[in-house]
């Protein structure tokens, strides 16, 4: 960003949307009824991200206050832009790794899968929730999939970065309209809330913002590794016959190994 002050509010607004936590996201699981009558299913188009942030939700602002948080802001800010550009000039793209896996997995259990091409989401006169009334299909259901957090964060009282990638998928009846399935999958930084949350391999686990730079390539590879993971987890949840979950992961789902942890500290790297 080429305006100071627009990168501080922007590095701001994404401190303040991580400190101030996630509110309750709705779970919901396919009924056997629903899985038994479902046999097609259209999927919307899924939005690239028009940013890959990279924040630091302690650094200065854990111990420094308002201004602490201003400064982590613009830092976070400046490496979420840094990146957001690397990713541009290489010419990356990550939608697609989540829409061909997601259709991938539910065409291999033997649900027919269009895709809506063009067609988008209304926003509620309500101003808040999502209108689906005027897309069309033949399909039983309409899928819609997309990003609500994107990228890496070095969380409170850890010092390393972590993948950030916070997906939502939801499954409505094409005519009613009425919600079959709705899940939220945090893969890396766990959200709490009611998401599913799924460990990030421990290899994409950075040290700085610089170290993470510097390993770009493997970086966007973890990204791209917690968007497969969360791929197969849908698939798991709309199996034709969903598999028994383990009695101590109704809260958290692990895909992999864990995240590293450290020990708590006012000052991180930057």
């Amino acid at each position: 960003m080429k305006n100071s002050s627009k990168a501080t509010l922007v590095g701001c607004g994404l401190l303040v949307t991580l400190l101030s936590g996630c509110t309750t996201v709705p779970n919901t699981d396919m009924t056997p009824e629903a899985r038994q009558k479902l046999h097609s299913i259209a999927m919307l188009d899924v939005i690239e991200p028009k940013r890959v942030a990279v924040v630091n939700s302690g650094g200065a602002a854990a111990g420094f206050g308002l201004i602490g948080a201003l400064a982590q802001g613009a830092v976070n800010a400046s490496h979420t832009s840094t990146y957001t550009d690397h990713v541009a000039a290489g010419k990356i793209l990550f939608a697609p790794d989540i829409a061909d896996g997601v259709a991938g997995r539910l065409t291999g259990n033997g649900y027919q899968v269009v895709k809506l091409d063009g067609q988008k989401v209304k926003l509620a006169d309500d101003g808040k929730s999502d209108d689906y009334s005027a897309i069309q299909t033949d399909a039983d259901a309409i899928m819609n999939v997309w990003f609500t957090s994107f990228g890496y964060i070095s969380p409170p009282q850890q010092l390393d970065y972590i993948p950030w990638v916070v997906i939502r998928a939801r499954i409505l009846d094409a005519k009613t309209k009425q919600d079959l399935y709705y899940k939220t999958f945090a893969c890396g930084y766990d959200v709490k809330a009611s998401s599913v949350h799924i460990d990030s391999d421990f290899a994409y686990t950075y040290g700085s913002f610089s170290d993470l730079e510097k390993n770009f390539d493997k970086s966007v590879e973890g990204i791209k590794s917690c968007e497969k993971s969360v791929a197969d987890m849908i698939g798991r949840d709309l199996a034709r016959t969903p598999a028994s979950a383990p009695a101590n992961a109704a809260a958290s789902t692990t895909m992999t190994r864990p995240a590293a942890t450290a020990t708590a500290t006012v000052s991180k790297k930057l």
